[in-house]
């Protein structure tokens, strides 16, 4: 079987083939207006004229380096116009004008989201430019602009020797990542993104700015901690607890694919009581032009090499069979959150001009697993693995199987909309394709995701990962935001009752 080494096999590669994060929605609120997308061009200067940002619209210089989002399978889609926020108060006018002309619009921070709901025909509010971070190392906070970049966010906190618990995908913004979860190396020792937040500044329908935190609008702070971005208004600047920044031991330990029925049975029971500071997951790719498939067994610890050693050696022996090989390397807080991005450094984990990160056309899903999974549940993923080997024209299909539990679990459905507290495992599946032909039909890479997911959901049931966003999921509330979804319609019906901000999956009132 084929031997390749973690880089090759990562989550990190995963998801940023998948858009991050991921991905992770940053809006994708649309307007309830039945307007064309297009707007006079009287109005746009009208727009112009209330932003302190630009306003760029179809043929303007400048226009088409902002049309799009990560993904470019949905570079097809060209909104008539982009607002290129750089304040509250532009979002503030944005939305304003937006409402006014009964205008279609999308919001964007990261442009991540799987589904392309981060961009629309008619106008884009992009709050990419507000990006600004201040960290106050006395209380060891961080106030944040939405469009800021994750690996922007970890090199900030990091200077001031402080960490954030954030996802694995460099160029995801914040914002997004945050509002649906966030999971990374840290979410088993310290929690989700979401539940480092401690305050929020959010605009609403009516283009005032509100305030958020756990003593005022305690109801929608609450649905900000996990329950998703686009609904409820526009976030433009996040504030998080921080904590002193760990060292992690970075580890890996490459599987043949013949042992994958041992190592993930012995790998979910492993984990279901494994030490919360041992973060770790199963990561199977198959590449069809070379016709092989492979595992590794990835992870972190934060405390010393010696006590990883004995968690290791638990973990080999809940498996019952050795890997390859096993690498260990100490590094702290930054480098190591570099290394899960895939990043060989800071100033490449960005994309194109400032950065090497490519956009890659991509599909993904995903599976919220609260049992163990069967005999029979582990037979069918290793068989829906292989199966990605007959994908036509995938560079490579994946499905990484992520530990939850921990810290996870200590934050409970009444502080936060994260639905899926008790979740033992998250399943993400990922189909992708070449960059040169990134409007190739995506019909077969979006049949492989949802296949999988299908033939999972049997063993699993239809829990899904909101900042893995699947327009293929009937009963998204309940899919999303098991057991807070009925919560999360009562604060949009408060904060939105006109439904302004909405897309196909957003909560509604």
């Amino acid at each position: 079987m084929e031997s390749v080494s973690r880089r090759d096999v990562s989550r990190r590669a995963v998801l940023r083939g998948a858009g991050g994060a991921a991905a992770l929605l940053a809006g994708g609120a649309v307007a309830s207006a039945g307007a064309g997308s297009a707007v006079a061009a009287p109005a746009w200067s009208t727009l112009q004229q209330r932003m302190s940002g630009q306003v760029l619209v179809q043929g303007a210089t400048g226009y088409t380096a902002v049309a799009h989002g990560y993904n470019p399978r949905f570079d097809t889609v060209w909104p008539s116009a982009v607002a290129r926020c750089v304040s509250t108060a532009d979002v503030s006018a944005a939305v304003a004008f937006a409402r006014s002309n009964a205008l279609p619009f999308t919001i964007r921070s990261g442009g991540h989201a799987l589904t392309g709901w981060s961009t629309g025909t008619g106008l884009v509010i992009d709050t990419t430019l507000i990006s600004a971070m201040t960290v106050d190392p006395a209380t060891a906070t961080a106030t944040v602009g939405a469009g800021a970049r994750l690996i922007d966010v970890y090199q900030k906190v990091a200077s001031a020797g402080l960490a954030l618990p954030g996802g694995t995908c460099g160029s995801v913004g914040i914002a997004g990542l945050a509002l649906g979860g966030g999971i990374g190396a840290l979410t088993r020792p310290w929690g989700l993104t979401c539940d480092q937040l401690t305050g929020a500044t959010i605009v609403f329908a009516d283009a005032s700015v509100k305030q958020v935190s756990a003593s005022h609008w305690p109801g929608l702070f609450w649905a900000l901690r996990g329950g998703g971005g686009g609904s409820f208004g526009v976030v433009t600047s996040l504030t998080f607890r921080l904590r002193p920044a760990p060292t992690f031991q970075v580890w890996s330990m490459p599987y043949d694919m013949s042992a994958a029925p041992a190592v993930v049975a012995g790998y979910q029971t492993f984990m279901a009581t494994a030490d919360s500071r041992l973060h770790g997951e199963l990561s199977f790719r198959a590449t069809p032009s070379t016709g092989k498939t492979s595992l590794t067994v990835t992870g972190t610890w934060i405390g010393s090499a010696a006590a990883l050693t004995a968690q290791l050696d638990a973990l080999v022996a809940a498996i019952g069979v050795r890997p390859n090989a096993r690498t260990v390397s100490s590094q702290g807080y930054l480098a190591a959150m570099l290394q899960e991005a895939e990043c060989s450094s800071y100033a490449s984990c960005h994309l194109p001009p400032q950065g090497t990160i490519p956009r890659v056309p991509s599909a993904g899903a995903s599976t919220m697993v609260y049992a163990p999974l069967s005999p029979a549940a582990v037979t069918t993923l290793v068989d829906r693995v292989r199966a990605g080997l007959a994908v036509p024209k995938a560079t490579w299909t994946g499905c990484t199987v992520v530990a939850l539990g921990g810290a996870v679990r200590s934050t409970t459905t009444a502080d936060s909309a994260f639905g899926h507290r008790d979740a033992r495992l998250m399943l993400h599946y990922l189909a992708r394709w070449s960059p040169s032909t990134p409007t190739l039909d995506p019909t077969p890479f979006d049949g492989y995701v949802r296949g999988f997911r299908a033939a999972m959901a049997p063993f699993c049931g239809t829990g899904a990962y909101v900042n893995y966003l699947d327009i293929s999921i009937a009963d998204h509330g309940a899919a999303y935001w098991p057991g807070t979804y009925a919560r999360l319609r009562t604060v949009k019906a408060t904060v939105d009752p006109g439904n302004l901000f909405r897309f196909p999956q957003s909560v509604r009132p």
